[in-house]
């Protein structure tokens, strides 16, 4: 299929995917943003970056710190494709930059979106490849650089259809930064130029926790629990606090001294998870109350924000949660970053790759209900050799595979300071 009749096509499903469209739109953003609109922006050079979904704008979010911080003087745009992107990608920015959906991609839609933005760059985060946005980039001298680039099997099957179109529009980009010799052969195959392409890792894994931070949840550790073994689950969801809780039980009847820290993932449901708790009849704390943990107390509800990574730091083993319901998980290398034993669920697709090398250490232990968690829980605690050998394990993963976002950064810093005569 070749560039025109991807237009023509695409053309002609505009209704229904613009139908599909105008139901990921969030509280703040308006609908006209699928047409290429945008708000008023300030009178500053643009970076765009462009980040699907959840998952990519968690592998984007260290990539976006360090453009806000070595990029100041630029308004940083990141757009996303869905509703739930879009949140993640304004969590990531911290205030600092501009979150706006991705147009369609039709011709007149990605020519009045870029001529708003004018962007210095675009940095399309894995796996996007928008045809009329790409060839628009390269009509206007915008260098396009794919980061974190990925291509599943699965997308290079559905992509050899228009393998003709991708082939002319990869001709064009400036540079394809891929997770993995494997991805890389991937976009080659689709017609990225081999001199165009470089393998260097993944900018998921260059999580910098604060130095200081084991040092202030040991503290807190010694402070609130003393020598008692805790264990944390972290950004839970509805339907997994009663699961938790139950593990919690089972391990309390083996391990009666041991504390579950359990950290909601939304704040909306500090009050409905104390009162799942309360009515169990368990003896907990909440955080916000700031008040005394007693020997009577199991729990400790942590309802503030912000203090997720604290938490994972103050106990001695983490379940991640957001992944005993298929809502895909949430970030392993957070506690494992700090050196911590990592359990979680089985719905992991918004980490698959990071689960990937998980398991490939065997740093990654996986459940399925209470039983599973409580099975797997009890050796951990009973044996602290374990746990270390756990902890270092998955630290290991982290700290094997970092260096993926100076690589990639590098490739960014040329892109915008070659001559666009150049390209």
């Amino acid at each position: 299929m070749n560039h025109s009749l991807y237009s023509t096509l695409l053309t002609l499903l505009s209704p229904v995917l613009l139908w599909k469209a105008k139901k990921e739109i969030t509280e703040l953003n308006r609908f006209s943003e699928r047409l290429g609109y945008t708000p008023d922006l300030p009178d500053k050079p643009v970076i765009w970056l462009h980040a699907a979904s959840v998952g990519e704008v968690i592998a984007a979010t260290p990539l976006i710190d360090r453009l806000l911080k070595e990029y100041n003087e630029h308004q940083l745009i990141v757009s996303t494709m869905t509703a739930t992107g879009a949140r993640q990608a304004r969590k990531a920015l911290k205030g600092k930059g501009t979150q706006l959906m991705v147009p369609l991609d039709l011709p007149w839609f990605a020519n009045r979106f870029l001529d708003n933005l004018k962007p210095d760059i675009a940095i399309i985060m894995e796996t996007e490849i928008w045809p009329n946005l790409i060839r628009g980039c390269h009509i206007r001298n915008i260098p396009v650089v794919f980061a974190n680039g990925r291509l599943s099997e699965k997308s290079l099957v559905s992509y050899r259809k228009f393998k003709a179109t991708t082939q002319e529009i990869l001709a064009d980009i400036y540079a394809v930064a891929a997770k993995s010799d494997e991805d890389a052969k991937r976009f080659m195959e689709l017609g990225a130029p081999s001199d165009k392409v470089s393998v260097t890792g993944s900018i998921k894994f260059d999580i910098d926790p604060d130095p200081e931070l084991l040092e202030r949840g040991q503290a807190l550790k010694t402070r609130l629990f003393g020598e008692r073994p805790v264990w944390v689950a972290g950004s839970t969801h509805a339907g997994e606090d009663e699961c938790l809780l139950e593990a919690h039980q089972l391990l309390l009847n083996e391990h009666s001294d041991a504390v579950l820290i359990l950290v909601p993932r939304h704040p909306q449901r500090f009050d409905s998870v104390a009162n799942l708790i309360d009515s169990q009849g368990v003896s907990f704390k909440r955080r916000s109350a700031d008040d005394s943990f007693t020997g009577r107390d199991s729990v400790f509800l942590a309802d503030t924000m912000g203090e997720l990574m604290l938490m994972y730091a103050a106990s001695d083993i983490a379940f991640v949660a957001g992944s005993l319901m298929p809502i895909g998980g949430h970030n392993l290398l957070e506690p494992a970053s700090l050196g911590k034993p990592v359990l979680s669920g089985g719905h992991l697709f918004n980490f698959s790759d990071v689960a990937e090398a998980f398991d490939q250490h065997g740093a990654l232990t996986r459940c399925s209900d209470p039983m599973d968690i409580f099975t797997q829980l009890r050796p951990m605690i009973e044996l602290p050799d374990l746990r270390r050998e756990l902890g270092k394990k998955a630290f290991e993963v982290v700290e094997s595979n970092r260096g993926a976002l100076d690589k990639q950064f590098t490739i960014i810093q040329k892109a915008m300071t070659e001559d666009k005569s150049s390209r």
